[in-house]
């Protein structure tokens, strides 16, 4: 019974990771709902679905813009806009509007 539970336990924990996607243009920033900044939008170029977001299609993906990592993904996002360059984001899990959220990001130097 213990080996099952810590099977499931691992299986879990497994499919709750970021999945991280590509390199791709991040096109728009959208600022929407409350007035503490935390319903923060960012559209890129290609769509990305997560399994289990039911109201989506891809566009829209989630930053919790009033926590401090939020933060860091809105001003290196208006970076990469401004400078035209691409980002390679992980998106995991659903916000309360059934929506895909942002939960990393990377760029570099020539992509």
């Amino acid at each position: 019974m213990k080996n099952l539970l810590l099977l499931f336990l691992l299986f879990f924990s497994a499919t709750t990771y970021a999945k991280w996607q590509y390199y791709v243009q991040p096109v728009e920033l959208l600022y929407e709902g409350d007035d503490n900044g935390s319903r923060a939008y960012i559209v890129f170029q290609d769509k990305f679905t997560v399994d289990g977001c039911k109201n989506q299609n891809g566009d829209y993906i989630r930053i919790y813009g009033d926590t401090q990592k939020g933060q860091y993904f809105i001003s290196t996002l208006l970076t990469a806009i401004t400078a035209n360059k691409k980002v390679w984001p992980a998106i995991s899990g659903c916000d309360d509007w059934g929506r895909p959220v942002l939960t990393g990001l990377r760029m570099k130097t020539g992509v």
